[in-house]
């Protein structure tokens, strides 16, 4: 595709009229429409704001595509940049702590009054509210990156390449600490209640059952989390076209 098929096609796709996008790069809508038509192109800055406001390269703008195939239906999809993908995991990241954060926090946070008795149930009450502001947090937050969640996925092979590599590193320690969060809300829901301490440590010992799941909450959902989103980047075309079926 020539730099004004691509142009219009991710106007499109982005729901954007051509007023629409004039107005967001400050030009008029001639000069979008000539852009389409491959009459001319933007200046630098309005190529780098273009780039940004759709997510993709400059090199995927302006590298024309001479070999005049076209893709397998299930290979089509939307364009995942490098920028974009190491974006797209950031803000994984960032939400997944949230979510986990705010999880853990109202776990954990029934813990105070068990184990301190004066001033107890006041933090607690502050730690759940600390949760319940990280979880509202991670749900209203915007989420740029909803398309790919939902689209088929297409990549430079040199990108893809890297991203697989990067995945096949934290695969096996994103599955163990997934797994270790489980095993800790499973020892403080199922073991710890069983075990008969003297009275003194009872409460101390209700106190870390309470901890322990908290903690493995959080961990369970940042990791899981983190390696489905890995996941998601690496389901392209057919695959991720199958998994929908």
């Amino acid at each position: 595709m020539s730099f004004g098929e691509k142009l219009q096609t991710l106007r499109k796709e982005a729901g954007l009229s051509q007023e629409d996008l004039a107005d967001q790069l400050g030009v008029s809508r001639q000069a979008v429409s000539k852009w389409e038509r491959d009459s001319g192109y933007p200046e630098t800055e309005k190529l780098l704001h273009i780039a940004r406001l759709f997510q993709v390269t400059v090199d995927y703008l302006l590298m024309e595509e001479s070999t005049g195939e076209e893709l397998p239906p299930g290979e089509r999809g939307y364009y995942v940049s490098r920028e974009t993908a190491a974006g797209f995991l950031a803000h994984q990241r960032r939400r997944l702590h949230k979510l986990g954060g705010g999880v853990g926090l109202l776990v954990a946070s029934l813990s105070l009054p068990v184990w301190w008795s004066q001033g107890g149930e006041l933090l607690s009450t502050l730690a759940m509210i600390a949760g319940i502001v990280l979880l509202f947090s991670a749900k209203l937050t915007g989420n740029p990156y909803r398309r790919l969640r939902w689209e088929p996925l297409t990549f430079d092979p040199a990108v893809k390449a890297e991203l697989s590599g990067e995945y096949a590193e934290k695969k096996a320690a994103l599955h163990g600490c997934a797994l270790a969060g489980i095993a800790l809300m499973a020892f403080g829901l199922l073991f710890c209640p069983q075990l008969s301490p003297p009275s003194p440590l009872e409460a101390l010992l209700d106190a870390l059952d309470l901890v322990l799941v908290g903690g493995g909450a959080y961990l369970y959902i940042y990791m899981n989390g983190l390696r489905r989103s890995y996941r998601r980047l690496l389901q392209t075309g057919e695959a991720f076209l199958d998994e929908r079926k």
